[in-house]
């Protein structure tokens, strides 16, 4: 499997590259998953915790699993590391995983900017390309290519770009500094502040 993230602020355009890519990728015939970085200390999935899903938690359940008509979701009730959960979504056989968000995670990596000034705390050396609502109006260089995933031509080649710049998964996933000015929490969630 491969593994590759997008990062970038909010507005910056992250989850339509992340969608177009996945789009893109299955196309051309590949399996993809993704893993979506959640900041708010306080996020649950299982909102209501009445649920028997919380309630299986709540009793100490490692794992739960609903398990739907739909669909399933395996809820795993404790943090857990991005190496442990990689290595889950490799036991599906995906050809592709995209990680959107995640900024401590040291993975190849396409940034969204929506100015250039953005650009400098979210670049590794890993990062391959540049994406988001900059890719229309960049003026200067950031010695990156830079690509609209909105564009047929920009999305073809920034697919073929992700195709030939990301390795085969190694694990365990080394770790970064989270840089100061990227968020470790969500904007205007009032429940985050009752944690403190």
């Amino acid at each position: 499997m491969k593994v590759f993230q997008i990062v970038g602020v909010r507005k910056s355009g992250k989850t339509t590259t992340v969608e177009c890519l996945i789009k893109k990728l299955k196309q051309r015939g590949f399996s993809v998953g993704t893993v979506k970085c959640i900041n708010c200390p306080v996020f649950t999935i299982d909102a209501d915790r009445h649920s028997n899903t919380a309630r299986h938690a709540r009793a100490g359940a490692d794992v739960v699993v609903a398990y739907g008509r739909r669909e399933v979701d395996f809820i795993y009730p404790a943090p857990q590391d991005i190496s442990r959960t990689l290595l889950i979504l490799n036991e599906a056989s995906l050809d592709y995983c995209i990680v959107e968000g995640g900024y401590e995670f040291d993975l190849p990596r396409i940034i969204c900017l929506r100015n250039e000034a953005e650009f400098q705390d979210r670049y590794t050396e890993k990062t391959f390309a540049v994406a988001g609502v900059i890719a229309g109006s960049l003026k200067g260089n950031l010695g990156l290519p830079v690509f609209n995933a909105l564009s047929d031509d920009g999305l073809e080649a920034l697919a073929n770009l992700t195709e030939i710049s990301v390795p085969e998964l190694t694990l365990p996933v080394p770790k970064l500094q989270r840089p100061e000015s990227c968020r470790n929490f969500c904007r205007d969630c009032l429940e985050h502040n009752k944690i403190k």
